[in-house]
């Protein structure tokens, strides 16, 4: 048996609708992972360059998050194009892509210049804080949203990165106006809620007042906006992570696996 042949690696197909912004990787890959996870991976590229990005893991699954889409638009991947992933066992990951014609493409060749430390890294960690900026802003979306409904909040934005939080799945269901919490998670985790939250997702942060129901469920309005600029569909499935302080609940976070 050569070295090759003990090195963890993965392989992904790309694909633009569900990997553009994050890459996930597969959940039978985390035993090779560090617990806890590294805030931040490089991705080294066959054309020399490396790009780093956001590292967390959400419901036991780990995703590459700020700096991916970077890292995607550099070697302009297509949809269907395949990629392998090797990692050195610490925060490194070298990242091969084969085209459509199935061979290896050297891609996003970088000029060979002299950089001293304090430049090298202060040019890795730009790729993040460029990426977190886009994050922090709350965008208009396709679908008009007015202003009164809309929150800028940068300190949810960065909560967004809290790992081992409680979390539920759902799907587009016939009631959109509302998302209703399970009560087995609410119970198991001893949370409580207050009048509002803050739906945080890929386009910003948008408040969601608390419904009212005779027998006391944890529901929130304004999901049918979030299920309408995130373009949800049936199969869709939809990770809500909440983010509390001493188990309070104050934001939901939302990240779509497209079915």
């Amino acid at each position: 048996m050569s070295d090759n042949d003990v090195i963890p690696r993965f392989f992904k197909v790309f694909f633009s609708e569900s990997s553009s912004e994050s890459m996930a990787i597969p959940m039978s890959f985390n035993e090779y992972l560090e617990d806890p996870l590294p805030q931040k991976a490089k991705l080294q590229g066959t054309g020399g360059g490396v790009w780093t990005v956001r590292f967390i893991k959400i419901c036991n699954c780990a995703y590459f998050t700020s700096g991916w889409s970077r890292f995607a638009e550099d070697h302009e991947l297509k949809d269907g194009e395949f990629l392998t992933f090797v990692y050195d066992g610490h925060h490194t990951f070298e990242v091969s892509v084969f085209g459509h014609s199935g061979f290896k493409e050297t891609r996003a060749v970088v000029e060979t210049v002299e950089l001293s430390d304090s430049d090298e890294n202060e040019e890795q960690d730009s790729s993040i804080d460029a990426d977190s900026d886009e994050v922090e802003e709350v965008s208009k979306s396709i679908y008009p949203v007015s202003s009164n409904e809309t929150v800028s909040d940068a300190a949810g934005v960065s909560s967004m990165e809290i790992t081992g939080n409680p979390c539920f799945t759902t799907n587009l269901k016939h009631r959109t106006y509302e998302l209703l919490i399970p009560a087995s998670v609410v119970n198991e985790h001893g949370l409580t809620f207050g009048d509002s939250i803050k739906y945080i997702d890929a386009e910003g942060v948008m408040k969601g007042e608390r419904g009212k129901w005779a027998d006391d469920r944890n529901c929130f309005k304004g999901w049918n906006r979030i299920c309408r600029r995130n373009r949800l569909r049936k199969q869709d499935t939809v990770i809500c992570e909440m983010l509390h302080v001493r188990k309070e609940v104050h934001s939901v976070k939302i990240r779509v696996i497209r079915g």
